[in-house]
């Protein structure tokens, strides 16, 4: 069975200190549209406005995705109380390639408190790791300096080739704005780091 036939048929729970991150489902529903209406999450969505006319019909654009798994969505819940909080997701799963996209948002109610930074971290993992992906972007807006602090406490890097800044929008905010680009590449598995620094002290 190949990876994706596997995901469909059991999609993951993952778990890090605080959170859950686990497949969306209907019960779900309410939370996540007051998650991704509000206004100051809104505008750094992409979200077209058909699909968030009312809670049912956005749950059902999340939930087609686990047939297509072009992208892996997960529901993000405290460990402590349940529920919904926001979305963490690995976007534009290219296996063949070995490459997706990772995206993120949060209800207002629980920024500043680092639970962002400890989901994608635990989806980067999953990515790179079970998925065997070997490189995972991200984009952020170039006035959103929080999102782009996760990023960097992640260990994204900027790309600094020239298409740092996209021609990519957001259109939630009604004139949408550019995008900074980052990159982060599967780290070296350990024992291949202690190969590394070996051969260096041989050589040097």
């Amino acid at each position: 069975m190949d990876l994706r036939n596997h995901l469909r048929e059991k999609f993951p729970t993952l778990e890090s200190e605080r959170l859950l991150l686990r497949k969306i489902g209907a019960e779900d529903s309410d939370a996540l549209f007051g998650c991704v209406t509000d206004p100051l999450v809104r505008r750094q969505t992409s979200f077209q406005r058909g699909t968030l006319m009312f809670p049912a019909r956005l749950f059902r654009y999340f939930d087609d995705t686990y047939q297509s798994l072009r992208d892996l969505h997960f529901a993000i819940e405290r460990k402590e109380k349940g529920g919904l909080i926001g979305v963490c997701s690995l976007q534009f799963w290219a296996p063949e390639a070995g490459k997706a996209r990772l995206g993120y948002l949060l209800a207002p109610d629980f920024w500043n408190r680092g639970l962002a930074t400890e989901a994608a971290k635990s989806l980067l993992k999953f990515g790179f790791e079970t998925l065997r992906l070997n490189r995972i972007e991200a984009r952020c807006s170039v006035d959103n300096p929080a999102s782009e602090q996760v990023l960097r406490k992640c260990g994204f890097s900027l790309i600094e080739d020239g298409e740092a800044t996209s021609i990519n929008v957001y259109p939630g905010n009604g004139s949408g704005e550019p995008l900074k680009c980052y990159n982060l590449t599967r780290p070296e598995p350990a024992e291949e780091q202690k190969r590394i620094c070996y051969t260096n002290e041989i050589y040097l």
